[in-house]
């Protein structure tokens, strides 16, 4: 059983530089692959935190009232716009005929 444990160990330190060799570069990969991860996540954090704020200045800026010098038309403080003047129909004219006052006549006292 002594002769199989230094077998064991000459053959351990035989191959003992490769073995530290791969360790070293697994521990590199993965080391470099946690690295990866990280930078994707904060990358992934920082675009949803700008798309979170450009849509949040888009709904405010939308909610603003806009000022504009077409919309301070009198027509328009009135409440009456062209388009709502042209839809409405002229009323149709009937045929009987309607006088022309309700005024009572007056007379001329001089």
């Amino acid at each position: 059983m002594s002769q199989q444990k230094v077998d064991k160990y000459k053959e351990f330190k035989k191959n003992r530089k490769e073995e530290l060799e791969k360790e070293r570069k697994s521990k590199k990969r993965s080391e470099l692959i946690w690295k990866i991860i990280g930078l994707v996540l904060a990358a992934g954090l920082v675009v949803a935190l700008a798309i979170t704020g450009i849509n949040a200045y888009s709904n405010w800026k939308q909610a603003q009232p806009i000022y504009t010098r077409e919309e301070l038309v009198i027509g328009d403080i009135a409440g009456i716009s062209e388009t709502e003047a042209e839809t409405t129909e002229a009323p149709a004219e009937s045929t009987e005929a309607a006088p022309e006052s309700t005024e009572a006549p007056t007379t001329a006292a001089n």
